[in-house]
């Protein structure tokens, strides 16, 4: 399956489970240092092209993350938003992903 198909079926499972009915498109693109970031406004998510091999573990908590914003429709991470995370990934598994994603940046970035 292609990372295309397997983004698409983690977004609609994650939009069903925040109760998101809008239009939300996801693009992948070269970043050097960022993770992923959503436009509110055009709702889309953007994630960075080299974190896609770390799995769907990974995926599904980078879209889960920029799907909060969109829910929010905030760009900060505040009280409700980690509530809303934590309801989903539990603290322990974020922070291994977290790590996973950072790692594999810094190495990029080490080349």
């Amino acid at each position: 399956m292609s990372y295309e198909n397997i983004i698409e079926e983690i977004l609609k499972e994650c939009k069903t489970l925040l109760g998101i009915d809008e239009h939300v498109k996801v693009k992948v693109k070269s970043y050097k240092t960022r993770v992923a970031f959503c436009n509110l406004k055009n709702k889309t998510i953007y994630i960075n092209k080299n974190l896609l091999d770390l799995g769907e573990d990974t995926l599904r908590y980078i879209i889960l993350h920029e799907l909060l914003h969109i829910k929010l429709n905030s760009k900060y991470h505040n009280e409700i938003f980690h509530k809303l995370l934590h309801e989903i990934i539990p603290p322990q598994r974020a922070k291994a992903i977290r790590k996973a994603i950072f790692e594999k940046i810094l190495a990029k970035q080490k080349r």
